[in-house]
C-alpha cells in the first residue's frame, strides 16, 4: 500500500506518440532528460488510439494521482482535460506542448521548450480556469457530450481543421491551416443556423464560421476570439457572417492577428449557454479543440474553474 502511495504522488506524463511528426523510441529518449530535469521523478502512459488519453487522465486522477501532465497537441491536452474534469476531484493538468498546432499553450503563453515546459509545471502555484461542456452529434448521429478547454467552432473552421488533420503537417501548424483554409473554399459553402444564446430566443444567421471561445486561438494562431479570458466565467461567442471567398482570403490576415471584430460582418458576445441548431436539417460540422467529432446541433455551457491547471 506505500509504494502505491509513493507512485501517485509522482507527476504522471500521458504522452501521444503521433503529435509532432510522431515519437520514435530515439526522439522519446532525447525527451527523457529535459522531462527529467525540469520536473523531476515521473512516470508515463503512452496513447494507442484517438480518445485514449481521456480514459488514462480519467482512470489516473480516480486513483488519487495529484499532477497529470500532456505531453502532445492541443487535441491531447484537450483529452486530459476532459478525463480529469469528468473524474471529478483535485487533479491537476499540467502541459508539455509537442503538437503542430499549440493553440491552447499560445495562449497561456507557454513556448515549446520541453525543459523549460517541464519546469514551470513543478513551480508554479495551481490556478483555477473554466471548462466549456459541448453536447453534439457525433457521426453516427447518437447524442455526445464533452469538455473543452480552448475553442469549439462550426463551420468552415471545422472543414478546414478536418483536412489539416488529414494532412503531414510538416509545413507546421499555421501553413497547414492556411493551407486548408485555400483548399477549403473552393467547395464550402456559408451556412444557415439558429442562434439562442443565454436561453434567449434564436435567431437565424448565415454564416461562414462561429467560435466559442474560452480560450483565443484556434486553427495555428488565428487569434479568432481576441478577448477571452481563461477564468472569466463567460464564453466569447464569435460569428463570421456571409462572407464571399473573396473577401475570406483578402481578410484572412484580419483573424490571423485578432483585428476582425470590427468588420460589419463579424458579431462577438459575451455569454454562458449557447445552443446552436442547423437550419433545413443541414450537416455542418463542429471543431472542438482541433478535433472533429462529429456536428450540429449543439449545446455549450461554461463550467467556472471546473479545471486546476499547474503551469
Amino acid at each position: 500500500m506505500a509504494c502505491y502511495f509513493a507512485a501517485v504522488d509522482k507527476p504522471v506524463v500521458i504522452v501521444n506518440p503521433r503529435s509532432g511528426g510522431g515519437l520514435s523510441q530515439k526522439r522519446w529518449a532525447a525527451l527523457v532528460g529535459p522531462l527529467s530535469d525540469g520536473l523531476g521523478p515521473f512516470e508515463a502512459r503512452f496513447t494507442e488510439r484517438p480518445g485514449h488519453a481521456r480514459v488514462i487522465a480519467h482512470d489516473e486522477a480516480m486513483a488519487g494521482r495529484k499532477l497529470v501532465i500532456a505531453c502532445g497537441g492541443d487535441g491531447t491536452i484537450s483529452e486530459v482535460a476532459d478525463g480529469l474534469v469528468e473524474a471529478g476531484g483535485d487533479a491537476e493538468l499540467g502541459v508539455i506542448p509537442r503538437g503542430t498546432g499549440g493553440d491552447f499553450c499560445r495562449g497561456l503563453g507557454i513556448g515549446k521548450g520541453v525543459f523549460a515546459a517541464a519546469e514551470r509545471v513543478r513551480t508554479s502555484a495551481p490556478r483555477r480556469l473554466d471548462v466549456g461542456r459541448v453536447t453534439f452529434c457525433d457521426r453516427d448521429g447518437e447524442e455526445r457530450s464533452r469538455h473543452f478547454v480552448n475553442v469549439a467552432s462550426v463551420g468552415f473552421s471545422s472543414v478546414v481543421a478536418e483536412r489539416a488533420n488529414r494532412s503531414s503537417k510538416r509545413l507546421g501548424g499555421r501553413l497547414s491551416f492556411l493551407s486548408a483554409v485555400i483548399s477549403s473554399l473552393a467547395t464550402y459553402d456559408n451556412a444557415e443556423v439558429l442562434v439562442a444564446v443565454d436561453g434567449r430566443e434564436a435567431r437565424r444567421t448565415t454564416m461562414l464560421l462561429a467560435a466559442v471561445g474560452n480560450g483565443r486561438f484556434f486553427g495555428g494562431g488565428m487569434k479568432i476570439c481576441p478577448e477571452a479570458v481563461l477564468d472569466d466565467a463567460h464564453f466569447d461567442f464569435v460569428v463570421v457572417g456571409d462572407l464571399g471567398r473573396a473577401k475570406v482570403v483578402a481578410k484572412i490576415h484580419r483573424i490571423y492577428s485578432g483585428h476582425h471584430l470590427t468588420m460589419p460582418e463579424v458579431q462577438q458576445v459575451r455569454c454562458r449557454k449557447l445552443c446552436l441548431t442547423p437550419v433545413d436539417g443541414k450537416a455542418i460540422p463542429i471543431e472542438i479543440d482541433g478535433e472533429t467529432p462529429g456536428r450540429l446541433p449543439a449545446t455549450f455551457a461554461i463550467l467556472p474553474g471546473a479545471l486546476r491547471l499547474r503551469g
